[in-house]
């Protein structure tokens, strides 16, 4: 799961409270007749998401914030993953109680005070599981200093590659020709963020393989095909999400 929050929602007012109904829905259509997950915006600026599957809120929490419209109010991410006693379908976000939102909310609360240099995710997890917490957060700080690097160009590009995966593609989309796309992409550490990316969620898919039942196992892969086929049909989707 993750919680969700906003930089300096404050300051956009109801324009981000517009736009995180927006990202709800599209998330909602995302997973529609693939897996169960719950939504909900909430809070003025908030956003929590439940999902089945360890490596599913990270996927989604990036794809959030490679697609995301408003660049002075970057979304950060308090992220957990832990096994549940019921069927996420039969959950209601607004009164769950269990360990792993302790955890996401531990995770999201530590990002909002780092008032300067604030980073996009964190991992929370059950005391057993620091060394791999702190593997996931290494990652993701890492991948949090490559992003902060690239120009406004860059980052369109990095986004872009993430939805299209096709240098000539990315080209037509914005007029530019291939060898311009491929300086972008390079000069932007494109290919190390987003391996960082399949690193991480490679590394959840390994932990739901141990500790989850069968008909809980989420196919990482398949499910960012998927994501990635929705997206593409959206028109404009790769300026906003």
């Amino acid at each position: 799961m993750f919680i969700m929050d906003v930089s300096k929602s404050s300051a956009a007012g109801a324009e981000i409270s517009s736009y995180l109904l927006e990202v709800e829905q599209r998330i909602k259509e995302w997973y529609t007749g693939m897996i169960d997950i719950k939504v909900k915006h909430r809070a003025g600026d908030e956003i929590i998401f439940i999902a089945q599957g360890y490596p599913t809120a990270y996927i989604t929490a990036f794809f959030i914030s490679r697609l995301w419209k408003y660049e002075r109010h970057m979304p950060y991410f308090g992220l957990a993953y832990g096994k549940i006693d019921d069927k996420v379908k039969n959950l209601d976000v607004e009164k769950w109680i269990h360990p792993i939102v302790k955890q996401a909310r531990m995770a999201s609360d530590s990002l909002k005070m780092e008032q300067k240099g604030r980073e996009t995710f964190l991992f929370r997890l059950e005391a057993e599981n620091k060394e791999t917490e702190m593997l996931l957060n290494r990652v993701v700080r890492l991948q949090h200093a490559l992003e902060t690097q690239q120009t406004e160009v860059q980052r369109l590009v990095c986004s872009m590659y993430l939805i299209f995966q096709k240098q000539n593609l990315i080209a037509r989309l914005l007029g530019k020709s291939a060898p311009t796309i491929y300086s972008h992409f390079k000069k932007g550490h494109c290919e190390l963020i987003l391996d960082s990316y399949k690193e991480v969620r490679i590394v959840l898919d390994s932990y739901q393989a141990k500790e989850l039942p069968s008909n809980d196992i989420v196919d990482s892969g398949l499910l960012e095909a998927e994501i990635r086929k929705i997206i593409r049909k959206q028109p404009g989707i790769y300026l906003t999400i």
